[in-house]
């Protein structure tokens, strides 16, 4: 590819990452895809269904955030095992955008960049002491992946390495009620919310059915519905028993028993 050609189709990429997303997977952007790579908003939230490409969209953002000069996507997993395959799908993004730019290290939770970028994918753990260091400003993202499932006190020792300029993008599916993903959720208002509920997309609808008839209702309505259930632990009822018990009736007097008319 002459230079010319690979800067024509980089500046596209880097103009509209949905355009590196078709390249990358070979699919258009669902809507909520779109929202989340074309996002500007200094703290946004995804609430989104399993299996439904969390992954391979941050990755996606990652590759398109770190062809700029000097930016960190640091992206915080609750475990080892979840930072490592995000950090894959980083990578597959990465080497598919083709770009000229050198690796100056590589290890199975990093990438540096010749340009001064980096991405960066570490478990959370209980207090985030693997993320000290580390810091994310001008055009940089501090992503949390399955925040829901991050405890609080990750969020005191990492909030801060968001500095002026840099970005927040929390992803997950929900999780227990009261923890700060949820109250961030249901209470705040600065901050953007997207939704990707799996029962809305066409292209979910077979797995969507089969775990209908499967799963549990209370896994069913958390993993597809994005329900919020519970402070901990599993509810005894599901939740469509539980609503189902309530009706818009007006409660019968007594007196009504006995009127004549």
């Amino acid at each position: 590819m002459s230079d010319l050609a690979l800067y024509l189709r980089t500046l596209e990429e880097r103009v509209d990452p949905t355009a590196l997303f078709r390249r990358v997977v070979g699919a258009p952007c669902d809507p909520w895809q779109s929202d989340m790579l074309r996002s500007r908003s200094p703290f946004a939230m995804v609430l989104a269904s399993r299996r439904i490409g969390k992954s391979q969209t941050t990755g996606v953002l990652a590759a398109q955030t770190v062809a700029a000069p000097e930016r960190t996507v640091l992206i915080l997993s609750p475990t080892l095992s979840q930072s490592q395959l995000l950090f894959k799908k980083c990578l597959q993004a990465w080497q598919a955008m083709a770009l000229p730019i050198q690796k100056t290290r590589l290890t199975q939770q990093v990438m540096e960049l010749e340009n001064g970028s980096a991405v960066v994918c570490v478990p959370a753990g209980q207090d985030g002491e693997s993320a000290r260091g580390w810091g994310v400003k001008n055009g940089g993202i501090l992503v949390y992946e399955e925040g829901a499932f991050i405890p609080d006190a990750v969020y005191d020792a990492t909030l801060p390495i968001r500095e002026d300029g840099g970005r927040i993008l929390m992803i997950t599916t929900p999780g227990r009620k009261g923890g700060f993903a949820h109250r961030l959720w249901v209470e705040n208002d600065e901050i953007e919310k997207i939704t990707a509920r799996s029962t809305d997309i066409p292209r979910m609808a077979e797995k969507v059915a089969f775990d209908r008839k499967f799963m549990p209702p209370v896994q069913f309505a958390v993993e597809h519905e994005l329900r919020w259930l519970g402070g901990g632990g599993t509810p005894f009822f599901a939740p469509r028993t539980i609503e189902s018990a309530f009706t818009d009736t007006p409660e019968l007097e007594l007196g009504d028993i006995y009127a004549t008319r």
